[in-house]
């Protein structure tokens, strides 16, 4: 049959096809270190698939969980990826063939008032065919568009990767703020109370004329600044739940009804990994994001380029028409046709040239994007390195101020009972001791904070599948 003809050539046509027009592409990333940033801590690891597991709380677990399950942000990146995957598709559907199958039945009078020897008839026609289209991909255009979109696909999947890790890593450090806001607000309700106990005895003191008014409006403010931050605490905390509540997808109705059972203390936090910067590149997925769509530019020059170059296409029908359905199947009743088609650009007042200039500067500028998101990863990793160290030298001095200040309270409580020192030596003993107190604690949840930064610095146990 001559339809299978038709087919056969195309079909060995298509495989003569696909020189590329696109330039070689040598992906260098910038100067690295000669020798990865090692930990010191003998009990050291690398970063798990489930970092987060490790800090042994399974109210954090659950969130993770939830979150995974129903955050907006990784929903709509999944969408992404599997539009890229449709383009993907539809780009490599481009490379083959059309085949077209049709039928039609016709029955048509004509006019009988005209010259021609049909005028007046009544006839009928009756269609049955294929029609194949092929486009030859002699200069690689329709291979780099293919390249492009798996490219664009690659790059997306890894854009999803970094929104999944960025959102385990947002949801660990709120719900560790959510730990170290209950415990500044236990603390500060503490001093609270109190705060109000002392004011309630100042006050029974003032009406028997123990102490001045002046002694009593001083542990009044006192009382009241300590109400003031108590309000700012439950209101930073009430924002950090309904921050919870959007990473974890939850409706409106959700928000309004959040209760997060959080621990009542930080947990200890977890050995720096070993290897902090060996092999980061392979850790990233925005690094691989950065370098696939280099490779999509670079495969769009090839694309733009190839318009310079004649267009082939090949066409052919073949089935069969007859004026009698009851004939129509017949041999006598096949028919078949065959063309090919040649398209040169001749004259386009630069329109191919401005379209290959164009697709040049986006390479160029994907080549700088790329070299920028390696440099931003490193950064990250040694600005998280900075910020652990630097918060456990805070710590250590915070915890060593504390002590000094619960010495001076004392102290200044003791002199002051005794007649020696005065109410407002008290008073800022007190403040200075609540500042610690709650400083303290703001220490220790950023140095959890601060892991965590690291561990999203370093993808999270994200590891990069090469084909």
């Amino acid at each position: 049959m001559h339809a299978n003809k038709l087919l056969s050539l195309a079909a060995a046509l298509w495989l003569l096809g696909g020189c590329s027009m696109a330039p070689k592409l040598t992906v260098t990333p910038p100067e690295l270190p000669a020798q990865s940033t090692a930990s010191a801590d003998a009990n050291a690891s690398t970063i798990g698939a489930t970092w987060w597991e490790a800090f042994n709380d399974e109210t954090l677990n659950l969130l993770v969980t939830e979150a995974l399950r129903n955050n907006d942000d990784l929903k709509i990146a999944a969408s992404r990826v599997a539009q890229a995957a449709a383009s993907l598709g539809y780009s490599r559907a481009e490379r083959y063939p059309t085949l077209d199958g049709g039928a039609s039945a016709y029955r048509q009078k004509t006019s009988g008032e005209t010259l021609s020897p049909f005028s007046g008839f009544i006839y009928n026609s009756f269609d049955l065919s294929v029609t194949a289209a092929y486009e030859l991909d002699f200069w690689g255009k329709y291979k780099n568009l293919e390249a492009a979109a798996r490219g664009e696909l690659i790059a997306t999947d890894a854009d999803r990767e970094t929104v999944r890790i960025g959102l385990i890593a947002g949801v660990s450090e709120l719900y560790f703020n959510l730990v170290s806001l209950r415990r500044q607000i236990t603390v500060t309700e503490e001093t609270v109370q109190a705060y109000k106990e002392s004011y309630e005895y100042r006050a029974r003191q003032f009406q028997h004329g123990a102490i001045d008014e002046l002694t009593l409006q001083q542990s009044h403010a006192l009382y009241a600044t300590a109400k003031v931050s108590l309000a700012g605490l439950r209101e930073e905390h009430a924002l950090a739940e309904n921050a919870m509540g959007i990473l974890l997808g939850r409706s409106p109705k959700g928000l309004l009804e959040a209760a997060y059972d959080t621990a009542s203390a930080l947990p200890e936090p977890q050995p720096v990994p070993a290897d902090l910067t060996s092999g980061l590149l392979e850790r990233r997925p925005d690094i691989l994001a950065a370098e696939s769509r280099l490779r999509t530019a670079n495969a769009t020059i090839g694309v733009a380029k190839a318009a310079y170059f004649p267009t082939i296409s090949l066409t052919g029908t073949a089935g069969y028409s007859s004026s009698e359905l009851d004939n129509l199947l017949n041999a006598s009743a096949q028919m078949w046709g065959l063309g090919a088609a040649l398209y040169v650009p001749l004259f386009d007042f630069g329109r191919i040239e401005n379209s290959v200039n164009e697709a040049e500067a986006k390479k160029d500028e994907a080549v700088m994007v790329y070299a920028q998101t390696v440099k931003v990863a490193f950064k990250e990793v040694y600005d998280a390195l900075a910020k652990i160290r630097a918060a456990d030298e805070k710590l250590a001095a915070q915890e060593e101020a504390n002590r000094a200040y619960e010495k001076v309270l004392s102290l200044s409580q003791r002199r002051f009972d005794s007649g020696y020192g005065t109410y407002l030596e008290v008073i800022d003993a007190k403040r200075a001791l609540l500042a610690s107190r709650l400083n303290l604690v703001q220490l220790g949840a950023a140095r959890i904070t601060n892991q965590i930064s690291l561990y999203k610095a370093l993808g999270g146990g994200w590891k990069r599948e090469r084909p």
